[in-house]
């Protein structure tokens, strides 16, 4: 196994020099560490993480975050956290996934008094999420996939809800439908609400009211049987709906599903857009798409963290991430 004297004696310095490179903890001239680097390659070394927090007492992890309750991780969760990892990786950085339920902030104030973790990414934010401000007033560096009502000095990358929402709105109207459903994710009205889901729906239902579309918002939880069921109480309430805006993949399957059994075909009678990512191209028929930009924005929030970590007195990174929309075939004129 390469150690870190070896990497010292092929670069010519102390092992002490080597340690400061892997961790930062103290400034080397560019020259010395373009040489530990080099011998680090040319000899495979792989630096431990965990011994790099313990020698250096900087860690370089990045904790994601993302509360094991009221739902697991779903595919297109993943997307994120993926994204995340690499873009962690690119800067130097190690990533662990942590999860927790969504109220038991002392793990996280333990996984931070460890010394392992140099700071966390938050996923699944709420409006007036807690753990934030308990992160902050313990004084450890957060970061956030999403954003809350007000996210004050905390950095952040989430998707731009209202360019999104008129976009596709947009879209289906000028395909001549009048009256458009939104399918959602479960998400609970006000400030205790996740942001995304709560955001995006309001987005939804204010752009509708300016184009004069009728609206109604169903919600359903990350399944297939709950989108057949989703789909049936939304043409239930609305019969008159052509259009369906979808916020959730898993659920999305099984609407198309039950738009079948129904009698109501995409796209020969009912449209449909899938607003949150999955894999649009393995549906029959493939879906027409304005998704979030998942490697962009998880990309964006790990490196707005990595920022704040170097310099936490400067402004953070608070960025919103536009979506393009793609046109598919499950969108159609609308049928009267």
């Amino acid at each position: 196994m390469v150690t870190r004297a070896d990497v010292a004696r092929l670069a010519g310095v102390s092992t002490g020099t080597v340690s400061h490179v892997l961790t930062g903890a103290r400034s080397i001239r560019p020259e010395t560490r373009r040489k530990v680097l080099d011998a680090m390659e040319q000899l495979g070394y792989t630096p431990n993480a965990m011994a790099s927090a313990l020698a250096g007492g900087r860690s370089r992890i990045i904790a994601i975050v993302f509360p094991s309750q009221p739902r697991t991780i779903v595919g297109s969760d993943l997307e994120y956290v993926l994204a995340a990892t690499d873009a962690a990786r690119a800067r130097g950085f190690h990533v662990v996934l942590w999860t927790s339920g969504p109220d038991d902030l002392h793990e996280l104030r333990q996984l931070a008094k460890a010394g392992l973790v140099q700071g966390f990414l938050l996923m699944q934010v709420t409006l007036t999420d807690e753990r934030v401000s308990f992160l902050q007033s313990a004084g450890i560096p957060v970061g956030l996939i999403g954003r809350t009502h007000t996210p004050g000095h905390v950095p952040y990358a989430d998707a731009d809800f209202p360019q999104i929402a008129r976009m596709v709105a947009e879209h289906l109207a000028g395909l001549g439908h009048r009256t458009i459903g939104m399918l959602n994710a479960p998400y609970e009205r006000g400030s205790h609400g996740i942001g995304a889901a709560v955001r995006f729906a309001d987005d939804v239902r204010r752009t509708c009211a300016d184009l004069g579309l009728g609206c109604t918002i169903v919600a359903g939880e990350h399944t297939v049987r709950a989108g057949r069921a989703a789909l049936r109480e939304l043409l239930d309430t609305a019969p008159e709906t052509t259009a369906i805006i979808s916020y959730n993949w898993e659920a999305t399957l099984g609407a198309m599903h039950e738009a079948r059994a129904l009698g109501r075909p995409i796209p020969e009678r009912l449209s449909l857009v899938l607003c949150s990512n999955g894999e649009p191209e393995s549906t029959d028929p493939e879906l027409t798409t304005a998704t979030p930009p998942a490697t962009e924005i998880a990309t964006a929030a790990v490196e707005a963290l990595i920022d704040h970590l170097a310099d936490p007195d400067s402004p953070p990174a608070q960025r919103l991430v536009p979506s393009v929309l793609v046109e598919r075939h499950s969108t159609a004129p609308a049928v009267r």
